[in-house]
């Protein structure tokens, strides 16, 4: 199977969690791209891109503007954009995201829930014309 492109921003890392590396806690990243190899039990912030590599294994919620997925999370995902999961990754948890993109030979246990841009959300709730016939 050929690979294919992704349309989240992976091109400069600005941090990098090692293969080699385990954090217990919570990780904030105030902007950048954050990529993970290692194991993460806790929580992951990132006003930025979040890249979870093939050897990662996650025990934790993630919140993000975009996520690309090749790794295991056990937790869920909320982001402002786009969730790529691509093989081999598996996501045991819930998501909500603007875009949710599963390529297939990658694993989804969960829900999902797809987020409305605020430009694109209606002026007011629609609701049922509850005027009475008299």
């Amino acid at each position: 199977m050929a690979k294919r492109e992704s349309r989240i921003d992976t091109g400069k890392i600005d941090t990098l969690i090692g293969k080699d590396t385990t954090i217990n806690g919570t990780v904030i990243i105030n902007k950048g791209v954050l990529k993970i190899e290692g194991k993460v039990e806790g929580e992951i912030r990132s006003e930025g891109n979040v890249i979870i590599g093939e050897t990662a294994t996650l025990k934790a919620n993630i919140t993000a503007d975009n996520v690309l997925m090749g790794g295991e999370l056990h937790g869920n995902i909320e982001t402002k954009g786009r969730l790529e999961i691509i093989p081999p990754g598996k996501l045991y948890g819930d998501i909500k995201a603007g875009a949710l993109d599963i390529s297939e030979g990658a694993l989804f246990v969960g829900t999902s829930e797809m987020r409305i841009p605020q430009e694109q959300r209606p002026i007011r709730p629609i609701s049922k014309n509850t005027d009475k016939k008299q």
